[in-house]
């Protein structure tokens, strides 16, 4: 082992200290992570060109050279047209559905003015224009959070720009590998939000052994919570790990309070994958929402973006009034490790500071000081 087994390959290629990724929906919080020794990626999916621009500049502001991303998705698998389309394509029986779910259980209408559940809707179109923003702001890395960013891979690399893939298959690590991507993130069910189907543990070990051949470095990712979970990952040969649930409690977080005192009395057999919040699968704090649309008597969902269409309004009313039970929150399966809310700064150090004593535990020696 290396002198330091918490000073990587991650570490000495991206000019991080620590081999530790912060995946995050607040901007501050990207910051936080990079200041602090780590790499922020943005998850900025549903923002719109200029505001990803905005955002990035106020980040490079803060962070100067050191390393972030910004994460999109850019699923292959995804019905592309117009809202007027789409909204075409959604069965009356489950727009019903949901109406008669909102009055049986006393949702109010939303406060924000509609329409709802558009986000999504054009996606790889719209990721055109943002591609755009990330090549000429020089964003350091970019992260494929759902689909292959090959299309993409070669205007990326001559912006300078490192590009980055997340998998749950090791079909997909492959592929990706071939293409000559910078990093792969293997990311395994235990994982919030999107996720596979695959077990963090025998995923993470598979792509590793796979990425030999290529010289590819691979982080671990799904339900890495804790210093334990840092070192049982570099164990397996990742380069270091990827986290997103541990961020949405700290201080920076846009994440609301009602939501962060869930996650806190969340246990982690409380987080339940479920293909009924936007089609996909997507691992989440189970609650009235998940209960009500994953019931038997509840429709099947639809393809992505219908589902996040249909269920737009009553997702906004639930957000616009923060009705507790309602609340869809996506979190990993270590949730229940997250037990307080601090900084984003104090966050990563703990996790620094955990994985030195498991480290300690196991007799390895902490490097000396110099």
């Amino acid at each position: 082992m290396p002198a330091d087994p918490l000073r990587t390959r991650l570490c000495d290629e991206y000019g991080c200290e620590y081999p530790i990724v912060g995946f995050a929906h607040t901007k501050d919080v990207v910051a936080a992570v990079t200041n602090a020794g780590g790499i922020g990626v943005y998850g900025a999916n549903s923002l719109t060109p200029e505001q990803i621009q905005s955002d990035v500049r106020w980040i490079k502001e803060r962070v100067g050279d050191r390393p972030f991303g910004v994460d999109l998705l850019l699923s292959a698998s995804y019905l592309e047209g117009t809202p007027e389309d789409l909204e075409a394509q959604i069965p009356q029986g489950h727009i019903d559905f949901v109406d008669r779910v909102m009055e049986e259980h006393g949702i109010p209408e939303p406060k924000t003015p509609g329409p709802w559940g558009h986000a999504r809707v054009d996606l790889l179109r719209k990721a055109r224009a943002k591609f755009e923003v990330i090549k000429e702001e020089r964003v350091p890395i970019f992260a494929s959070g759902m689909g292959s960013p090959a299309f993409i891979l070669d205007e990326l690399h001559e912006a300078g720009i490192k590009v980055w893939g997340l998998i749950g298959l090791a079909r997909q690590a492959r592929r990706e590998l071939e293409q000559g991507l910078d990093l792969i993130v293997a990311q395994g069910q235990d994982s919030g939000g999107h996720t596979g189907r695959m077990g963090t543990f025998s995923l993470v070990r598979e792509v590793t052994e796979l990425a030999k051949d290529y010289d590819t470095p691979i982080l671990a990712a799904g339900g890495v919570t804790t210093g334990a979970h840092v070192v049982a990952s570099l164990a397996l040969g990742a380069a270091g790990v990827w986290c997103g649930t541990i961020w949405q409690t700290t201080h920076e977080s846009e994440t609301s309070m009602a939501k962060k005192q869930k996650l806190l009395e969340s246990g982690n057999q409380d987080a339940w994958v479920s293909e009924a919040v936007d089609g996909k699968r997507m691992r989440v704090i189970r609650g009235a929402f998940i209960d009500v649309f994953d019931a038997p008597d509840a429709p099947p969902p639809l393809a992505m973006p219908l589902q996040g269409m249909l269920l737009g309004k009553i997702e906004t009313a639930v957000e616009d009034h923060q009705i507790y039970d309602w609340l869809r929150i996506p979190a990993g399966q270590g949730v229940g490790f997250v037990t307080e809310m601090k900084p984003a700064r104090q966050t990563l150090l703990d996790l620094v500071e955990e994985a030195r004593d498991s480290l300690d535990a196991m007799g390895f020696d902490p490097p000396d000081d110099e």
